[in-house]
């Protein structure tokens, strides 16, 4: 009988480890891919049966990891909110979605799943239902981030089209909720806030926010019964920033059994926004890291984030999970899970 082999890639990344915990519950068999085995990888076990170590910008590294497979999930990619394209944006997000691709074809893998982004959805104005791209142009957007996924996306729709490749795209909104293993520029704010290192909020704007746990269900439902070339939207439900910056501090109050207060000091986001260029330039030009916020991100916020996951309810009942529950889930498991590991680890060293 042929063994049925589910390949993630990204597998330690933001959706990686809640994906092999759901494949796994679902008695897949789950091989991960990883550029290296580390503390992160220690975090899999008991969600994986197999790693193999590889890098999608090397597409030499692959064959092993691609070998006898039957589906891919290929989830790895970098994520920023900096307007400029950086060279390790396009060689992951395009490049490295060209040698998956190549991979899959030269592999005859049954089907891939790309995750895309909701933030290749085109914005036409402040009021419409957000729906499915049937294409993907990265001339229709402004950062690196859209941009480089707009192309990744439009590259597995070509294959699919012109080389046989059976692929469907995963769009999902921003993602919260449990199984986090590397801080993303949320994560951080909701471990400030629980420790209350944020002295400061910003009020206004919000966005289509959705459980992990939701989108790694939605994406083994679009493996199993999704239609070959269509996108679909993961989206959850709508919230202000300041409701999770508060549902944060209920979520560390609830875990800590004492009160932890959301910042006092709040500012608007209009006002934010007049220093977002100047921010990104000092944190990426001076001090050459990411930077904390940008013209994208408080674009993002206060933009159209009308997402709609109709599509995916009437393919499989997809319905997420309340946000508040994401929250606060995010918070327990950061101080329940996380942690405590990473402190046991004996490969540890400082975190």
């Amino acid at each position: 009988m042929e063994k049925i082999i589910n390949l993630v890639t990204g597998a330690t990344g933001r959706l990686g480890p809640a994906l092999c915990a759901e494949l796994k519950k679902r008695g897949r068999y789950v091989r991960a891919l990883a550029r290296e085995e580390d503390k992160r990888t220690e975090l899999l076990e008991g969600s994986i049966d197999e790693l193999v170590i590889g890098d999608i910008t090397k597409a030499e590294t692959l064959d092993k990891a691609f070998e006898g497979l039957s589906y891919c999930y290929h989830l790895a990619g970098v994520v920023s909110i900096a307007t400029k394209i950086s060279p390790a944006l396009y060689t992951v997000n395009v490049e490295g979605t060209r040698n998956v691709v190549e991979a899959c074809i030269k592999h005859k893998v049954k089907r891939l799943l790309e995750t895309g982004t909701c933030h290749t959805v085109p914005f036409h104005d402040h009021t419409s239902i957000m729906r499915e791209p049937d294409h993907f142009d990265p001339n229709d957007f402004h950062a690196g981030y859209e941009k480089t996924k707009a192309e990744g996306s439009q590259l597995v729709l070509e294959a699919v089209q012109t080389r046989g490749l059976d692929a469907v795209i995963a769009l999902p909104t921003a993602i919260l909720g449990p199984y986090e293993l590397k801080r993303s520029n949320f994560g951080q704010l909701v471990v400030n806030v629980a420790e209350g290192k944020m002295p400061v909020s910003v009020v206004g704007g919000g966005y289509d926010w959705v459980d992990v746990r939701d989108v790694a269900w939605g994406m083994v439902e679009m493996m199993d019964k999704g239609v070959k070339g269509e996108c679909y939207l993961l989206s959850g439900y709508q919230a202000g920033m300041d409701e999770l910056i508060r549902w944060a501090a209920e979520g560390a109050s609830k875990y800590f059994g004492r009160k932890v207060k959301a910042p006092k000091i709040t500012l608007p986001i209009k006002f934010v926004g007049h220093f977002a260029r100047l921010a990104e330039w000092f944190f990426v030009d001076i001090l050459h890291q990411e930077p904390t916020f940008t013209p994208f991100a408080i674009n993002s916020v206060q933009y159209n984030y009308n997402f709609t996951f109709e599509k995916m309810a009437a393919l499989c009942g997809y319905n997420p999970r309340p946000v508040k529950e994401a929250v606060f889930d995010q918070v327990a498991y950061y101080y329940d899970v996380y942690k405590p590991k990473l402190a046991d680890s004996a490969k540890l060293g400082k975190h």
